[in-house]
């Protein structure tokens, strides 16, 4: 299993950007979550830490809820638009694979409710 969340504010005023990594993942016996959080350009959190199986349990049935394992797996978008960052959520579940990508105005569009949802979930997640 490994799931990969990267988000980024994109071409702005150093104070004012952020950059955002998450990366959950199994290794031959252990679940680890590394978290990095970039705010107003300084790093303000990077760790790894082991997750204990309930944790990973609950985190696991939540995105299942939401329906991680439904949707398709997306190549970057071709069209580049300058100052503007392609987001990006990546899951493997075994022989499952998804993956999206999204800019930070499209993410609040109503179309977009589940992924918005799935972010978010991870988002919260915390050792």
């Amino acid at each position: 299993m490994e799931l990969t969340w990267e988000e980024s504010s994109g071409a702005v005023a150093p104070e004012f950007r952020y950059a955002k990594k998450f990366h959950l993942f199994t290794d031959v016996k252990k679940i680890f979550l590394s978290r990095k959080v970039i705010k107003n350009g300084k790093l303000v959190l990077e760790e790894t830490k082991e997750i204990p199986d309930k944790l990973y349990q609950k985190w696991m049935n939540e995105l299942f809820k939401i329906g991680i394992q439904q949707l398709s797996f997306e190549e970057i978008p071709e069209s580049q638009i300058t100052g503007i960052s392609y987001n990006f959520v990546n899951f493997r579940y075994s022989s499952t694979k998804s993956k999206f990508y999204y800019t930070l105005e499209e993410i609040n569009q109503p179309e977009w409710e589940q992924k918005k949802a799935i972010i978010e979930s991870i988002e919260r997640m915390k050792p």
